[in-house]
């Protein structure tokens, strides 16, 4: 039977990135580390990625904001098994931070105000409406620890080494975001099952699987896998609406610190709970404010919500 760890963030332990396979995934801040990259890379338009925010130890997507009766509030999605803090700091504005579960799964709901009105200078986060068919391709992104081994500078030389789960990529504590892809896989046979409720009970998932890159692909492989960290980072379409929010990975391995080759991930399907988090939020969501916006919510002013 496969083992489920989830991506707990280690309190003792900084932040760093997704796990990508071969030279992309390699060096500090040089690689899959920037919107502009992913969008160069895959040909999209990569700012979506931006919205990949940290929280506390682990990760968290930034949905948006609108105004309450109560003034603005901001809204993020992260997972419900990371230990709550109640601050979060945004491009160096730091926000009170309330949560709450959605549909009692790991599906954290994160409402964020800021006394001066103050909201994140990021665009709004689009909610996918469909669950994603085996075999699509995602862009998974988070603050999970950093890999150890440097990159490989051949594209028909393997920079895995053995580990205690099979082939694959020790990890150190750092902190630096990365992105990576993937594509969703099938649980269970005969037939195509794009989710399961009983992988992780109390939660729909998806899944997807770390593939070691054929001879000849180390250089532009851009393979990722989940590890410690990061849990509440995000699982994007090439649209970049939001498809999931990780959760946690097949651990038989070393306390969720190493990632190998055939080893899994697992996100919270957000089309499952799509309309609930709507509902709770109660309203369409805001881009990035204007600066005339900005200088009136600074100022004090609020505007009531509908």
């Amino acid at each position: 039977m496969r083992l489920i760890f989830l991506l707990l963030a280690l309190s003792s332990l900084p932040l760093r990135a997704v796990i990508v396979a071969g030279a992309n995934g390699g060096g500090d801040t040089s690689n899959n580390t920037t919107s502009a990259q992913l969008g160069a890379a895959l040909g999209i338009d990569g700012t979506f990625y931006d919205n990949v925010i940290r929280y506390n130890n682990a990760s968290a997507v930034y949905l948006g904001w609108r105004t309450t009766v109560n003034g603005p509030r901001a809204y993020a999605l992260s997972a419900m098994h990371i230990s709550f803090t109640n601050t979060m700091v945004i491009s160096g504005v730091t926000y009170s931070v309330s949560r709450e579960s959605i549909s009692g799964s790991d599906l954290a709901l994160l409402t964020l105000t800021q006394t001066s009105g103050i909201m994140p200078p990021l665009p709004v986060t689009i909610l996918a409406a469909a669950t994603p068919a085996v075999g699509t391709q995602i862009i998974v992104a988070g603050y999970g620890r950093e890999r150890t081994q440097n990159a490989t500078t051949s594209a028909s030389v393997s920079d895995a080494v053995a580990v205690t789960g099979g082939t694959g990529y020790t990890t150190i504590a750092a902190s630096e975001k990365r992105w990576g892809t993937n594509t969703t896989e099938n649980f269970g046979t005969p037939g195509l099952h794009p989710t399961s409720t009983t992988a992780l009970p109390g939660t729909t998932v998806t899944y997807s699987i770390f593939s070691s890159p054929p001879t000849g692909g180390w250089l532009t492989s851009n393979e990722a896998q989940a590890v410690v960290g990061d849990s509440g980072g995000g699982m994007f379409n090439t649209s970049g609406q939001l498809l999931g929010i990780m959760y946690a990975v097949s651990e038989p391995s070393v306390s969720g610190t190493e990632a190998f080759f055939g080893q899994g991930t697992y996100f919270t399907n957000v089309p499952t709970y799509k309309g609930e988090v709507e509902s709770k939020i109660g309203g369409a969501l805001i881009p990035e404010p204007s600066i005339p916006g900005l200088a009136f919510l600074a100022a004090g002013g609020c505007m009531t919500g509908k």
